[in-house]
């Protein structure tokens, strides 16, 4: 083992993180904050991993943080990471006995852990190692996650770029005789041009290894009822319904796009329901503001589509945070009780799903919750689209 002190560039620097950790930890029964999950370690740290199959762990106390890296990811860590030191294992190395040692240094007692996303065998090692004593605290990384710092804003703004860029070039690509992965051909092309001629200084796609599923996909028609698939071989045709996802990201925060076109002949009932959907939409998105229950969101929209006659077509909630993972807190469903903030970012992706038909209807845009309303990122045409 050995140890360094990261040295980032300030474009990597968040300046407000943690003192937002700090304070939040100062409301808590825990001496410091332990992160187990690629998220979150990268969330405590601003250090992230190309691979997750070692343990890359973070930790924050009121007078120190550092990060636990292994050997393999050295370099990326320490390029990256803003913590005051970092813990170097190589594979011969037991790191949670690195961990442990450097632990018992700092004099702490109790330590909140991400419980719901942490792998338990890595925590059963830690245990084993540290005499500390560990308690969940997922709950304080959700919320420490929900409302974003203006660092974290602007690379989620910089991503925007790459997705309407994407979003630009899947939409004069969408045409019928073309398969999904030559529209995302496209789509991915139109991210490097942007990241190259704008942010070649950061690094990007690194929300894959954060737990991505894609960078990007194209669904035609059946396939697009599998809203999480990636592209394949199939032929878009008349008749069908096309989604086009968008998901980049720089320096790991990731800003959702996505659109639904109709192609040719596509049946009258299926592009009334494309008509609703889009008008009940821009009605949910204009409600979106800082007060407003995230509960209420979903109401809104299921409930306006319910009324319309689309019960049977709904199959997921409203929307979701984003942030360094596409899929993070608030979500935005009626079960789930919240109230929006200033500085979250969300999703409002309302979608309709025609099983007896094979289409699926979804625009979506990523939204930034301010003072006083929100603000729309995406800026891409949204209404009923249309390719012959």
């Amino acid at each position: 083992m050995r140890e360094i002190v990261p040295e980032p560039a300030s474009r990597f620097v968040d300046p407000d993180r943690l003192p937002r950790i700090r304070d939040h930890l100062a409301t808590l029964p825990v001496d410091g904050l332990l992160a187990f999950s690629p998220a979150n370690s990268y969330y405590l740290s601003g250090g992230y991993a190309g691979m997750y199959s070692r343990p890359v762990i973070a930790l924050v106390t009121p007078e120190t943080s550092l990060v636990l890296t292994p050997e393999i990811e050295r370099t990326k860590v320490t390029r990256t990471a803003w913590t005051d030191r970092a813990l170097v294992y190589a594979d011969t190395d037991d790191p949670f006995d690195v961990l442990a040692t450097a632990i018992a240094e700092t004099n702490v007692d109790v330590l909140g852990y991400d419980k719901a996303s942490a792998k338990p065998d890595w925590v059963a090692q830690f245990e084993a190692a540290c005499a500390v004593t560990i308690q969940e605290t997922t709950d304080a990384f959700l919320d420490l996650r929900a409302v974003k710092t203006p660092w974290e804003v602007e690379m989620i703004r910089r991503a925007r770029k790459l997705a309407t860029a994407g979003m630009e070039a899947y939409l004069d690509g969408v045409e019928r005789g073309v398969t999904e992965l030559e529209v995302l051909a496209d789509v991915q092309q139109a991210y490097y041009e942007t990241y190259l001629e704008e942010f070649p200084e950061y690094d990007i796609g690194t929300a894959n290894e954060l737990g991505q599923y894609g960078f990007a996909s194209v669904l035609t028609s059946e396939h697009a009822l599998e809203p999480h698939s990636l592209s394949t071989a199939r032929v878009i045709d008349s008749g069908d319904s096309v989604v086009g996802i968008a998901l980049p990201s720089i320096q790991g925060y990731v800003c959702e796009e996505e659109r639904t076109v109709l192609v040719g002949d596509v049946p009258a009932h299926i592009e009334d329901a494309m008509a609703t959907l889009v008008e009940v939409r821009n009605e949910t998105m204009d409600r979106v503001g800082p007060g407003i229950g995230t509960h209420e969101i979903d109401e809104f929209a299921a409930g306006e589509l319910r009324a319309a006659g689309y019960a049977d077509q709904l199959v997921h909630r409203t929307g979701h945070g984003e942030g360094i993972t596409i899929h993070e807190g608030p979500a935005l469903n009626a079960r789930t009780q919240g109230t929006l903030e200033p500085g979250m970012v969300i999703s409002v992706e309302p979608g309709l799903y025609f099983e007896d038909d094979g289409l699926a209807l979804r625009h979506s845009d990523t939204l930034v919750v301010g003072d006083d309303g929100a603000e729309r990122l995406t800026p891409s045409p949204d209404g009923v689209l249309r390719a012959e």
